[in-house]
């Protein structure tokens, strides 16, 4: 017998041991005690400043958010747990050459008024965004308050106070009775903000919370409340993309 045929399963069995936990160990924890549950607003202003932190040029941020945070856990790759309020968005900044860099997604844990966790994506589909959009097909993440901040723009002389009142701040939202899916327009594409049972797009496993990137190959970022029309449009067979990385087919099960 070989050092090789001895050594390979010798190491195959200290990996399968690192990766299982102790007996007990998150038994033995103390359960985590969360902070006062912030505001959206009170959230969104900690978070924005957490990942402005790690861009190169943070005065060039556009983010958004597609739905709101939920109190909860998440776990980074090969990292410990982070307890808190948790949310995952979107980023656009200038890099070192100054040209914008395309969007990112992100993920942020806060509690007790203050960022424990914050990361952005490097690799699309990789270790931000998949967790990400894993949460949203769980449909952990609720939507956003009504007239919640959906976008940020960082630099940006503010806007004007309005003298006389106006409408909420909501984005214009459509229901597609042939596809099952109720969509508002977002920045960086069509908010699933509700699903019918039995239809199409529950066959295909859409959830409240994802968000629409792509219809048929065409991207949607960017067209305002035109990207219903084109999702509506699509029929009841379309190929959609996911903010995450997921394709899937309407009425076809995943």
């Amino acid at each position: 017998m070989s050092k090789h045929t001895i050594f390979l399963p010798a190491v195959a069995a200290a990996i399968a041991l690192l990766a299982t936990p102790a007996l007990g160990a998150d038994k033995d924890k103390p359960e985590h005690l969360y902070g006062p549950e912030p505001t959206w607003e009170q959230f969104r202003s900690l978070a924005e400043a957490g990942i402005q932190a790690r861009l190169i040029d943070p005065e060039s941020a556009r983010i958004s958010w597609s739905a709101g945070f939920f109190k909860g856990m998440f776990r980074p790759f090969l990292e410990g747990r982070y307890h808190g309020y948790v949310a995952c968005g979107t980023v656009n900044a200038r890099n070192r050459m100054g040209g914008y860099a395309g969007a990112s997604g992100f993920v942020v844990v806060i509690d007790y008024d203050r960022v424990l966790y914050a990361a952005i994506e490097r690799v699309l589909g990789g270790l931000v965004e998949a967790p990400c959009a894993k949460m949203a097909r769980a449909g952990q993440f609720p939507p956003l308050p009504a007239g919640a901040i959906t976008a940020s723009v960082m630099g940006a002389a503010p806007a004007p106070v309005a003298v006389t009142a106006a409408a909420p701040n909501t984005p214009t939202a459509t229901v597609s009775a042939a596809s099952g899916l109720s969509l508002r327009a977002m920045p960086d594409g069509a908010y699933i903000s509700a699903v019918t049972p039995d239809s199409p797009a529950a066959l295909a496993g859409l959830k409240p919370g994802m968000v629409v990137a792509s219809v048929n190959a065409i991207p949607l970022a960017g067209m305002g409340d035109a990207m219903l029309k084109v999702v509506d449009a699509a029929g009841v067979t379309a190929s959609l993309a996911i903010v995450g990385g997921r394709t899937v087919t309407l009425g076809a099960k995943p």
